[in-house]
């Protein structure tokens, strides 16, 4: 039944959302529950809202995104548009930083869906994806771009080691050197020992599970690189020793 001091639905007042977000976390108090709930009975729009919020609590409680570390560029650059929608809103979100989404994601995403016009969320959410891939993102890292070796360690095979070094110094006029002081130092006392000394490419790599270093040096034509495995550089004080040796061309050069 109705509470008969709840106006009719065509003259309805709606909720405000952290109404209806405290409602679902039953932290109003026993009357006005009980008039929030019958509102929300009465009011298809308010209606609406509660249920996209009852499915978004739900949804984040399965997913238990609070026990998933988030990537520390993701966190600092949500924690700068959340502190920026506090300021505009402060009255209304109560929600300052990442940490509180953290500990009480059941209380805080509800209010910022309405507060912020889900700009927030929206953010949060795709952190959440971010969050799901994180590994899988890791592990594919030159898979997102082919032609571009990561700044840190690149997993490759043997037979693959060749095609690679040639993709990657195919898409860049420039030299690539990757890894730390000591590896690339390590790959210049590699290379001073060699015909031409002028290195192409110094890439840290795991090949065929074990760490290395990829070394490209410039061969006797423009076009063509000479392609080392070695191991002893990625620690400091490494001596270089190659376990691996071939010769790649590349086009247009």
């Amino acid at each position: 039944m109705t509470d008969p001091g709840l106006p009719t639905s065509e003259h309805l007042e709606h909720l405000d959302t952290d109404t209806i977000a405290d409602l679902i976390e039953n932290l109003l108090p026993a009357p006005e529950a009980h008039r929030a709930r019958e509102h929300v009975k009465a009011c298809p729009d308010c209606q609406q809202t509660y249920d996209a919020l009852l499915q978004l609590t739900t949804d984040l409680a399965e997913e238990g995104r609070s026990d998933i570390p988030i990537p520390a560029d993701v966190a600092e650059h949500l924690d700068a548009v959340i502190v920026s929608e506090s300021v505009l809103r402060a009255s209304t979100v109560g929600v300052h930083s990442l940490a509180q989404i953290r500990e009480e994601p059941r209380r805080h995403l509800p209010k910022l869906l309405g507060a912020a016009a889900g700009v927030v969320l929206i953010a949060a959410l795709g952190v959440g994806v971010v969050i799901a891939t994180k590994d899988q993102a890791n592990e594919g890292a030159a898979a997102a771009d082919p032609n571009t070796p990561p700044a840190d360690t690149v997993a490759v095979n043997t037979k693959d080691i060749g095609p690679s070094t040639k993709r990657w110094l195919d898409h860049t006029p420039n030299s690539i050197l990757h890894g730390s002081t000591d590896e690339q130092s390590c790959a210049r006392s590699f290379a001073a020992g060699r015909a031409n000394s002028n290195v192409r490419l110094v890439q840290p790599a795991k090949i065929d599970g074990k760490r290395a270093t990829i070394i490209g040096l410039q061969g006797a034509k423009p076009s063509e690189i000479q392609v080392f495995a070695v191991t002893g550089c990625s620690v400091p004080g490494g001596v270089p020793s190659s376990f691996f040796e071939t010769t790649v061309t590349l086009r247009n050069r």
